[in-house]
């Protein structure tokens, strides 16, 4: 079977052949799976020049030893790869290789909005940076894609809610540990006159009103300081709003509710200071793409 992955020319953003090549013998192809590719396979060689696609890109190596040419600081660097490296390549950006070598993988690929989407961490004010990373020993990024594999060959039948979590997981671990993810934040926090220390302080207020209405005000009061003191240094120190923060609180606490099976949906939008259950239902898929009944149904 052919691949469906989409490599695109980076000088003129049409559509390559390279991956023609690429015979897949295992796959996602049959399942509904949005933004999410697996891929087992094999081919004979592997010549991209100057390519890119719209994924982060995981190659999982298998079964052999490969020596190829990968192009680095713009020449061809020689590369011995073993089954379980792991070739990782951000969208956007180019890469040109030369492999004569029989190859075998599997190739997990996550559309960018989809692994920036349902990754958890707190993006806003970021600016990400990525980089093409060779011959990768990855204990975590190994286990996730064997995950999908699995869940591949279970034809998905734990659901959707079970693979946004893989990918939040995914994208949780690349991102902190691929990405200028912790200098940024590094950055926001030196920049802001709150400590950690005051926001614990935040967090206990919030834990102990959790299913009452929480205003701005409180929470500056709380600090000694002015409500627009406050609205300025709480972003600067977690990149989100004090509203963003309550809310994604409160529905991460509803999840945890939901899962366990002793609440229902009324009496956890009550519980957790929703206005009423159609606003919680609202909130609930806005964050997590799917509505509290069905995360409910894929728990069973």
């Amino acid at each position: 079977m052919q691949s469906k992955l989409r490599f695109y020319n980076f000088e003129t953003n049409t559509l390559s052949d390279c991956g023609a090549v690429l015979e897949i013998t295992f796959s996602n192809h049959d399942l509904a799976w949005p933004g999410i590719l697996v891929e087992q396979g094999t081919s004979p060689h592997f010549y991209p020049t100057h390519v890119y696609t719209p994924y982060f890109y995981f190659a999982l190596a298998l079964e052999s030893d490969l020596h190829w040419q990968a192009k680095q600081n713009g020449h061809l660097a020689d590369l011995h790869t073993s089954p379980g490296n792991i070739w990782i390549n951000p969208p956007g950006t180019p890469f040109t290789h030369a492999i004569s070598e029989p190859c075998h993988f599997v190739i997990l690929a996550i559309e960018s909005q989809h692994f920036l989407g349902r990754c958890p961490l707190s993006l806003d004010g970021i600016e990400l940076q990525f980089l093409n990373n060779y011959n990768v020993v990855d204990a975590t990024i190994k286990g996730i894609i064997d995950l999908f594999m699995l869940e591949t060959k279970n034809k998905g039948r734990n659901g959707t809610a079970y693979l946004d979590s893989l990918v939040g997981l995914l994208a949780t671990h690349y991102i902190q540990n691929y990405s200028n993810y912790r200098d940024q934040k590094t950055a926001q926090v030196a920049t802001s006159k709150f400590d950690q220390q005051q926001i614990a302080k935040i967090d206990e207020y919030i834990q102990a009103h959790i299913g009452q209405s929480i205003t701005v005000d409180e929470l500056a009061e709380l600090l000694g300081c002015s409500k627009f003191y406050f609205l300025r240094e709480f972003k600067k120190h977690l990149g989100i709003t004090p509203y963003q923060y309550i809310l994604e609180r409160r529905l991460a606490q509803a999840k945890v509710a939901l899962l366990s099976g002793r609440a229902n949906i009324a009496a956890t939008a009550l519980a957790l200071g929703f206005n009423d259950q159609s606003h919680f239902t609202r909130a609930f898929k806005n964050h997590f793409g799917i509505t509290p009944g069905q995360f409910i149904k894929q728990r069973d």
